[in-house]
């Protein structure tokens, strides 16, 4: 009969063990739970304003803060996708750091004061699943970055975004607001992002192919600009003369240069080695294989100072340090006629090439693509009553003509204008083009063994200005930074003759 006997209920015995373990048992079952809140920074975040005022001791502010919520309930808290406008000129970057001015804190202030984050969650991102779907530099601008973030928001998710623009800054726009699903992360759910370059079109007028010039003899090596590198990546000893500015003022884009340029532009397109197109990437890394999805450009226009603009645009799933900037200055130089297509092509392979690197005042970050969960939502509301119930719209500006519209005058009040009176005031890309004609890129391919060893020499030489010399000497002498080193050396000592 005994065989016979019913076991306890697993539920039952788990009661019948921490009644038999005692209080201190019960504990320490508890504790071997994971906490989803153990890995939640217990100090504010320093870069945000919520610091600033704790440093600040402005306890009663924080108090009457508290009882207004207290006395007003916050809406119920849900997760919100934001698209984030801004010219960054004022800020160092997208990403909340200390000591510094950055979008996200400006972001994060706005939304506290428009009430969408509690009190005890000010200056804890973590605590409301803050995500953001890249990250971008100092300087660098914006026109459709995702932010997301779990707030409270209530019924009107139009007039809280009108409550937080009126708190921002006014190069700093919240263009449009939607819920998402609980889960969902801005940077992990990107599945990929549109970049646009704005250049006036003087740097794509045909220019001469220089020759470098041989080690004996032959054509002088143009002189060295031995200025400081601006926030452009300009030398700040290039100077623009008054006519070249009234040539590049008039210039106008044919239409056969036109039709170069998208060539051109198109030949970046597909799955490609990009090594030569970044830094401090080996070219058998897997990091450089990077698939352009797209690659073209708009019609030309003419701003109100009477020079001409072009706006290029490309689609990629992600993209390398100086990806972007390397690809233009490259297309620069073969519209330009200095160097062939093919030279593209080389690029691509395993050998080390230099390449030019157009100045950064003109990319900013288009648009962030969500296609992935797009489809995803699609499909959950065409199977799952409940998910269309949730009505979760998708990341996208599908039949959104007002936000587009709204989006679209932003970059020209904001960023077109930047760029615009930022290239009237210091010329970046005509001292840029002055510098490529200076000194011109060879676009010879090099093994990687070599290309490491000339870079190697070039920073041994602890002297500033013999390491320009040396640079120049390989680009127009064809000697090595290591026989240019010697030669400085010898120089020095008052040697003449140096041996190999």
């Amino acid at each position: 009969m005994g065989g016979n006997k019913r076991k306890t209920h697993w539920a039952v015995r788990r009661k019948n063990r921490k009644a038999r373990a005692g209080d201190e048992g019960a504990v320490a079952v508890r504790q071997e739970r994971v906490d989803r809140r153990a890995g939640f920074p217990e100090e504010i975040h320093p870069g945000s304003y919520a610091a600033q005022r704790k440093r600040a001791g402005d306890d009663a502010q924080q108090q009457e803060q508290e009882q207004q919520q207290e006395q007003a309930p916050l809406a119920p808290k849900r997760r919100y996708g934001m698209w984030v406008a801004f010219c960054g000129k004022n800020y160092s970057g997208m990403q909340m750091n200390e000591g510094v001015k950055t979008i996200e804190a400006e972001l994060e202030r706005a939304l506290f004061e428009a009430g969408g984050i509690s009190e005890t969650n000010y200056g804890f991102l973590q605590k409301i699943g803050w995500s953001r779907a890249g990250r971008t530099d100092k300087g660098v601008h914006a026109a459709g970055q995702m932010v997301t973030a779990k707030l409270h928001v209530g019924d009107d998710v139009e007039a809280f975004r009108h409550k937080v623009n009126e708190l921002l800054p006014e190069d700093i726009r919240v263009m449009h607001m939607v819920t998402t699903t609980k889960n969902f992360n801005a940077k992990m759910s990107c599945d990929k992002r549109t970049y646009e370059y704005l250049a006036p079109t003087f740097i794509f007028a045909a220019r001469q192919c220089k020759q470098r010039a041989s080690a004996s003899g032959g054509a002088a090596a143009p002189e060295w600009p031995t200025g400081l590198l601006d926030e452009d990546g300009v030398p700040q000893d290039v100077a623009i003369d008054t006519a070249t500015l009234d040539a590049q003022r008039a210039f106008r884009m044919s239409d056969e240069t036109y039709g170069k340029l998208l060539a051109t532009l198109r030949a970046f397109e597909g799955t490609h080695n990009f090594h030569n197109f970044t830094s401090k990437l080996e070219p058998t890394s897997p990091k450089c294989q990077r698939f352009i999805m797209s690659f073209g450009a708009d019609r030309p226009f003419v701003e109100r100072d009477g020079m001409e603009w072009i706006r290029m645009r490309v689609v990629g799933q992600s993209f390398l340090l100086h990806h972007i900037r390397k690809m233009i200055g490259t297309a620069v130089e073969v519209v330009a006629g200095v160097t062939p297509l093919e030279t593209i092509e080389r690029a691509f392979q395993l050998d080390k090439m230099d390449l030019p690197k157009a100045p950064s005042v003109g990319l900013y970050l288009a648009q962030a693509h969500f296609e992935v969960y797009n489809q995803r939502l699609r499909t959950d509301a065409s199977t799952l009553p409940s998910a269309a119930a949730a009505g979760h719209p998708p990341l996208d500006f599908v039949g959104e003509e007002a936000v587009l519209e709204r989006i679209e005058a932003f970059k020209r009040e904001r960023i077109f204008k930047h760029i615009v009176e930022h290239e009237a005031a210091t010329r970046p890309f005509a001292r840029w083009l002055k510098l490529l004609d200076t000194l011109p890129f060879d676009y010879v391919s090099r093994s990687l063994e070599q290309w490491k060893k000339e870079k190697e020499s070039l920073s041994s030489i602890t002297n500033r200005r013999d390491r320009l010399e040396a640079e120049k000497a390989m680009r127009f002498g064809g000697n090595s930074a290591e026989e240019t080193k010697h030669e400085a050396a010898a120089a020095d000592k008052g040697d003449g003759d140096v041996s190999e």
